[in-house]
């Protein structure tokens, strides 16, 4: 019985993939939108997205932050996260170690740096 809802629902998913609108497809402005989308075209996914809402918020999150405006990502992270966990919860470390290192890398640019060549003397710098 789940194997047929999981098919059934796999081929719903792709066939109605195809009549997303193409400001969808190319890029969406925001997770609403690609939401409201996904409900208008595709209720199924909305099923799962609500039951992941109602038993596991932090993955619902997660598949959220990572799928960004992408319905159609959305929908293979969601079934990676059901089929494989383990593999999931390890693409979820390396987004996030790459956000941290992005993040870093912001915080320590060249630009923000100061240097100044010389020494100081009676309250001022002597410039070399």
């Amino acid at each position: 019985m789940n194997k047929s809802i999981k098919a059934v629902s796999l081929a719903f998913a792709l066939t109605s993939s195809i009549f997303l609108p193409s400001a969808m497809a190319a890029n969406a402005t925001s997770s609403t939108t690609m939401l409201i989308t996904i409900a208008e075209n595709n209720p199924v996914l909305i099923e799962r997205l609500d039951d992941i809402a109602l038993h596991n918020p932090k993955l619902l999150t997660q598949l959220l932050a990572m799928a960004g405006s992408d319905a159609e990502q959305l929908e293979r992270l969601i079934n990676l996260a059901e089929s494989d966990s383990a593999i999931f919860a390890k693409l979820v470390s390396i987004k996030n170690a790459k956000a941290t290192q992005e993040l870093k890398d912001q915080q320590t640019s060249p630009d923000d740096q100061m240097s100044t060549f010389g020494t100081i003397s009676d309250g001022g710098i002597k410039r070399n």
